[in-house]
């Protein structure tokens, strides 16, 4: 996706603003309509909106493109209020059936934005602990099938997923992970709907290694994660100790990666996490990081009709032309490998209707 530079420039500063409160300074006209099409594209449009209300009237969209705006903002924060009245259904329901809910990812995200609404949540992410049976049940899908980690389930038309376990396990440094985030489940607090929420490093643990996996399984990373993962550590700073993260990253080997997403974060929302910088930045990767997240420069979808020997054709040019990206993946060269060659046999005998 070719992006103009002045666009992109006028998005992040909006985002900015947006963030802290302030009113934005423009110093020129903004072309509206390409930085509508390109809010929408990374599903900042409500967050931009908040900061564009902060301009003076004559500065603001006009006309049909200050509709389209306001429409697709009011959207956003329709869907999140209905998501939140079914979070607290499920939240009295779990109650009255004495099984703990914890919750992760977009809607537990969107308490660290200055107004919770403004950030776009896809769908709710729940975990039973050891009871996910029985949150099948609770959920009103006992016996639903297992997609990778969870199990989907429409509540009220609004996608509920029931988390097996919280991180995919196709490597070692995710097991690790799992294992050191349901070590620190403990530590869980409860809000006043009796919810769950993980630890600040149990969350930055999960979160560091849910926003690094989209590069794993897409070969992309989501603007609005990043922006995720520069609030969390700064809503948590007196809680995460610069010197343990160095550590538990370490250990995962994620260091680096950990690093990277932290500097990118610090740009794009503007607060200061220097002090998080704790592995190596190198600058070219950097450079190619931004570009994939803000330009959305990914490699294209594998089609799912090519021959066993094309996808892997495919996937190999794939990795030859994203190389550096494994410096930053939880997943090693070999096991990635592996995955692939298993993923594609799966597919195959699937087609010939045998099973594995």
């Amino acid at each position: 996706m070719e992006v103009n530079d002045n666009t992109m420039d006028v998005m992040l500063l909006l985002l900015k603003a947006s963030l802290q409160g302030t009113e934005p300074c423009l110093e020129a006209d903004a072309d509206w309509q390409g930085l509508f099409a390109l809010a929408r594209q990374h599903g900042v449009v409500t967050l931009l909106y908040d900061a564009i209300l902060r301009l003076p009237p004559e500065r603001q969209p006009q006309g049909d493109m200050a509709l389209s705006w306001a429409l697709s903002a009011e959207r956003t924060r329709h869907h999140f209020a209905h998501q939140a009245e079914v979070l607290h259904s499920l939240a009295q329901r779990s109650r009255e059936a004495g099984l703990p809910m914890l919750m992760v990812k977009g809607m537990e995200l969107a308490r660290l934005y200055p107004v919770p609404d403004s950030r776009a949540c896809g769908d709710i992410d729940v975990y039973f602990f050891d009871r996910y049976e029985e949150g099948n049940a609770l959920l009103g899908a006992a016996g639903a099938s297992l997609d990778g980690k969870h199990s989907e389930v429409a509540v009220d038309g609004v996608m509920v997923e029931n988390h097996l376990t919280l991180l995919d396990q196709n490597c070692r440094s995710q097991r690790r992970a799992e294992q050191y985030i349901c070590g620190a489940l403990p530590q869980a607090t409860q809000d006043a709907d009796g919810v769950y929420h993980l630890a600040p490093m149990g969350g930055m643990v999960y979160l560091l290694m849910h926003t690094v996996g989209h590069l794993t399984a897409k070969y992309k990373m989501p603007l609005r994660n990043v922006l995720d993962w520069g609030l969390y550590l700064d809503a948590h700073r007196a809680e995460l100790s610069p010197l343990e993260c160095r550590r538990v990253t370490r250990r995962l080997g994620m260091t680096d990666a950990f690093t990277m997403l932290t500097s990118l974060a610090a740009e794009f929302t503007g607060r200061d996490l220097d002090e998080y910088l704790v592995g190596r930045l190198r600058a070219d990767d950097r450079r190619r990081m931004r570009r994939l997240i803000l330009e959305k420069a990914y490699l294209p979808h594998v089609p799912e009709n090519l021959t066993f020997l094309g996808q892997l054709r495919l996937r190999l040019r794939r990795y030859r032309e994203r190389h550096w990206l494994y410096r930053y993946l939880p997943q090693s060269r070999w096991e990635r490998i592996q995955n692939t060659f298993r993923q594609q046999w799966r597919k195959v005998v699937k087609r010939e209707g045998r099973h594995i």
